[in-house]
């Protein structure tokens, strides 16, 4: 079976420009659904050529939607049906109409939109949920979430890759030993982007898995992403032992509600700017107090002084009053 490394090597047809990285993992990843009648969402397609090569890849594929809001893009044509193409913005309710019209859901859906964080955490929102069981969300250029003129840094806590790393942390809700919802460590970045998603959907999370540039991320049922209960087998403990009667056990996170690191309204990274910006004006309001406070003082030096130089006169013609009128 000729391989995506392949296909991309022999390609002629219209363009298709990928980092070399991606094809291969794509080859590794997508592997599983090749012969399968696979529905796929592509963000972001361009001149088409990488829908061109998914038809020849996914030869058994029930549908292949591409979207893309460059106008230009309504001018292509394909040769397979099952090639779909829906030119408009991904993140808009009339765009996602279209689309799951097409197909209401996906077993592989692939983000090379815009890259800008806030386009890729509202992109993951709208489709994840529409995502089959088994299936996988990719972004890709995430090296863009380091770059401010895509919305990122290397400390942006609301960059796209800040948000899939949050992601880890849903999948380990369990243990976090605090009574708040998968949702509250993504709550700063929803908020920044005017977005939401449902806690059911945080549990069909299986796993992120990150290379570089890209992330990963595969959906399951809910019930196959818990830890689940404990194991043992074997009968011969001669270095640790007790562990009998652990079988079937659940694990029972300890109680986290006085850790520090584990309460915090916030996100310290997410508090970091704003408690900067605060410290600034902060530092200005101190500025403008030392400034009028020096004013002050001088205001006040000068009146002493012009208190002192009254009483000198006052005193000096004093003085000559009481000459004039009782002698020296």
């Amino acid at each position: 079976m000729t391989s995506l490394v392949e296909l991309h090597a022999d390609h002629i047809g219209k363009v298709s420009d990928r980092w070399t990285r991606y094809v291969c993992e794509y080859d590794r990843l997508f592997a599983p659904y090749r012969d399968r009648p696979v529905r796929l969402l592509e963000i972001g397609v361009q001149n088409g050529g990488s829908l061109e090569i998914w038809s020849r890849y996914f030869a058994q594929a029930q549908i292949l939607v591409g979207s893309d809001i460059e106008p230009g893009c309504a001018a292509l044509t394909f040769d397979s049906p099952r090639v779909q193409l829906v030119v408009a913005d991904v993140n808009t309710d009339e765009a996602q109409s279209r689309i799951l019209a097409l197909s209401p859901v996906f077993d592989i859906v692939i983000d090379d939109g815009s890259h800008r964080s806030s386009d890729i955490v509202e992109s993951f929102c709208r489709y994840f949920p529409r995502l089959a069981e088994g299936g996988v969300f990719v972004a890709e250029d995430l090296h863009c979430s380091y770059w401010q003129d895509y919305e990122g840094g290397l400390y942006d806590p609301h960059s796209a890759i800040a948000f899939f790393k949050r992601l880890v942390d849903v999948i380990n809700h369990e243990h976090w030993g605090v009574a708040r919802e998968k949702s509250a460590v993504l709550e700063g970045l929803l908020q920044a982007y005017g977005v939401a998603i449902d806690e059911e959907v945080l549990a069909s999370i299986h796993s992120v898995e990150f290379v570089n540039s890209i992330c990963v991320v595969r959906k399951t049922a809910a019930v196959d992403n818990v830890l689940g209960p404990r194991i043992v087998r074997g009968q011969q403990e001669s270095v640790a032992q007790g562990h009998h009667a652990l079988e079937g056990s659940a694990l029972v996170a300890p109680s986290q509600e006085d850790n520090p690191w584990s309460n915090l309204p916030q996100a310290p990274e997410e508090a970091w700017l704003p408690l900067q910006q605060q410290q600034r004006a902060l530092e200005a309001q101190r500025a403008q107090a030392q400034e009028a406070l020096a004013r002050t003082r001088e205001e006040l030096f000068q009146a002493q002084a012009a208190v002192a130089a009254f009483r000198r006169s006052f005193a000096g013609r004093l003085h000559a009053w009481w000459q004039r009128t009782f002698g020296p």
